[in-house]
């Protein structure tokens, strides 16, 4: 790729700007969760790519599907969009941000362990990348990239692909499926519609789009294609006929309850959402007939396929869900098992054994500190719509975990068994986004439409109230030393940058000194003794995204020590780098930016150096420190990558702080 020429990229991910040096502190051990592929299946095992990582299951047993394991040591370059399987290996399509991309190429020679074997990014000389889909047939891989076309790759030899044959007149890639010499395409056209298309692959050296069809944009949100027909769902349900890829005609069209994903299985057409399945009868795809529903915890459905094991939900919610079709008119529940780390973590708190997740779609998940394997979880009572599930933070205190749900407030969950965690209690806060507990006392803000910091007593769990709270601006992070906290805000609704907050009296919370060089600030970390703040800027007064070090001794008087500029991407955006988030070990702070995860050695407050980059693949919204000095960088869609110190260094010996 044209970036990769300027930057040097080291083992294990992590690169440094040609010419200068790296102490890194960190190495990477682990990778997982992150957004949801489409599936792939070899033998008796399935694979998904979570954000940048494969993860195997081996479903000898249908009904108790044994997790294998993940590729966390060697993760993909950016979050995996698509799989699809050839002879003993496997193909990953990826993409970083639209500015890299390529295929991870997997041997299944053990197929509980797939191994990374090589990597094929040449397959189109361009600024911009975009392969959201990638389907097999025979030796030939399909590859579609909403940037530059579709592409026909020769896999006769496993390990080197090569392109025979492409077009570009098609970028809608959503969805792709092939059957005999027509392969079917959809996916959003530049302006919003939805799109199929029907593609000639009789000769792939040659492929021709035959035809294309505009679906109904207002009502449909996914197209799933099978053969002979693509099937748009969502407000409605719509088919349409492509045996004759040059005249595809709709042929049936009625209002449904929404639906976002679709699994045919011959004359049976299974309609999923978040109520459950939708049971078609299909045997006449003009005149398709609805029998029942069947209720299933298919709330927020991410991916629906047939799999030799039987039709296979992939939610959003961590959830796979495998349907038993012994009878296709009445699908039973075969088995449900878990996503390991998360769809999509926001943050994360941590005790002496265990990782505790704010889910993005429901509410809080339980792992194995070490492992990170599921242990439980706590499923919110909420509206049952995303933006209300959004868990932005989370604060672990006294056996309980605190969330800042978005769309709702502050929940309190009992976490003294981690297994089975329990509601205790709640607050309604809506747009709470930032979170801290310290005993009886919840220090929580918001962002949306003006901050506000408010100050929670939660003595009774059940029955939290509010002490006292002041206005802010947009607080994005907080963290709280002794009797004072510390806010940092951007600057849409009032002044932005870092907030001095005294709590000593937690009725009556007052600002007492601010610094206002970042008027858009997005993460904070404080010294233990309260005297050094360290901020996470997206754009100081100079429009710089940097790392600032502020001196907080006195309170009423925070004086910037120093600011250090992240550097970019080359070669376009050496200039742009929006800081998120921090922490700082020692004399390290890792820095969480829109391409990694930053070391940067504060040693001299006055003048921090940059050591080197993590490279994610996505943008690190988020980083944390476990007790055992491990460094998460939180990537959202994109996956959790964990580092870990040099075995023995003490710095990072001494437990979690905060």
């Amino acid at each position: 790729m044209k970036w990769l020429r300027t930057v040097v990229s080291l083992c294990f991910g992590v690169s440094i700007v040609a010419g200068t040096a790296a102490a890194q502190t960190l190495h990477p051990v682990d990778a997982g969760g992150g957004a949801l592929s489409t599936p792939a299946v070899h033998g008796q095992y399935l694979y998904v790519g979570t954000g940048a990582t494969v993860n195997a299951w081996d479903m000898s047993d249908p009904t108790h599907p044994v997790y294998a394991g993940r590729t966390g040591a060697s993760p993909a370059p950016g979050p995996i969009s698509s799989l699809a399987v050839v002879g003993d290996y496997l193909y990953a399509a990826w993409s970083s941000m639209g500015i890299s991309a390529g295929i991870t190429i997997y041997s299944l020679a053990d197929p509980a362990h797939p191994l990374g074997v090589a990597e094929y990014d040449d397959y189109v000389d361009s600024e911009f990348f975009g392969p959201v889909g990638i389907v097999a047939s025979g030796n030939h891989i399909y590859l579609g990239d909403a940037q530059n076309g579709l592409f026909v790759l020769d896999t006769s030899n496993p390990t080197t692909p090569s392109v025979i044959g492409q077009t570009s007149d098609i970028y809608a890639f959503d969805a792709m499926a092939i059957n005999g010499t027509q392969l079917l395409t959809s996916g959003s056209s530049f302006l919003g519609d939805r799109l199929v298309y029907a593609v000639d692959v009789s000769d792939p050296t040659s492929p021709t789009v035959e035809g294309n069809a505009m679906l109904d944009g207002g009502s449909v949100l996914r197209a799933v294609l099978t053969d002979g027909y693509a099937i748009g769902v969502g407000n409605d349900l719509l088919v349409y006929d492509t045996h004759d890829g040059a005249n595809i005609t709709q042929v049936y069209a009625t209002a449904i309850d929404q639906a976002t994903g679709a699994i045919r299985l011959g004359d049976v057409l299974y309609l999923v959402g978040d109520s459950g399945i939708q049971v078609w009868d299909f045997g006449t795809p003009t005149a398709p007939s609805l029998i029942r529903t069947v209720p299933a915890p298919t709330f927020a459905p991410d991916q629906a396929a047939v799999t030799p094991f039987g039709p296979l939900v992939l939610t959003h919610t961590d959830r796979a869900v495998l349907l038993g079709t012994a009878d296709p008119l009445q699908p039973t529940l075969a088995a449900q098992f878990s996503v390991p780390v998360g769809v999509s973590v926001h943050a994360a708190a941590f005790d002496g054994a265990h990782a505790y997740f704010a889910e993005e779609g429901y509410g809080l998940g339980v792992a194995d500190g070490a492992t990170l394997a599921p242990l439980g979880r706590y499923d919110a009572d909420l509206p049952p719509y995303l933006a209300a599930r959004d868990m932005e933070d989370i604060s672990v205190d006294g056996g309980r975990a605190y969330l800042a749900a978005w769309g709702y407030g502050v929940l309190i969950a009992d976490v003294a068994d981690p297994a089975a965690p329990v509601e205790l209690g709640r607050f309604e806060f809506p747009f709470a986004s930032a979170i801290e507990a310290h005993g009886d006392r919840v220090y929580v803000a918001s962002t949306t439409n003006g901050g506000i910091f408010k100050v929670l007593d939660v003595s009774n769990p059940a029955s939290p109230q509010e002490l006292g709270a002041i206005l802010s601006s947009q607080t994005y992070d907080l963290t709280v030393r002794g009797n004072y906290a510390f806010l940092v805000d951007g600057a849409n609704f009032g002044d932005g940058g870092l907030r001095i907050v005294d709590v000593s009296n937690p009725t009556a919370p007052a600002v007492v000194g601010q610094e206002q060089s970042c008027p858009f600030a997005n993460g904070i970390f404080v010294s233990e003794d309260g005297n050094t703040a360290y901020v996470a800027c997206s754009s100081d007064t100079t429009f710089a995204n940097a790392l600032q070090v502020i001196d907080t001794s006195n309170k009423a008087q925070p004086l910037l020590l120093g600011s250090l500029a992240l550097p970019g991407l080359p070669p376009n955006l050496t200039d742009y780098n929006d800081a998120h988030s921090v922490v700082v070990v020692g004399d390290t702070a890792y820095v969480g930016n829109e391409f990694g995860l930053d070391e940067v050695d504060v040693s001299n407050p006055a003048a921090p150096t940059w050591s080197a980059r993590h490279d994610t693949g996505y943008t690190v919204r988020k980083v944390e420190r476990a007790p055992d000095g491990r460094v998460f960088a939180f990537t959202s869609i994109g996956g959790v990558f964990v580092y870990a110190p040099p075995v023995g260094d003490a710095i990072f010996a001494d437990g979690f702080d905060g």
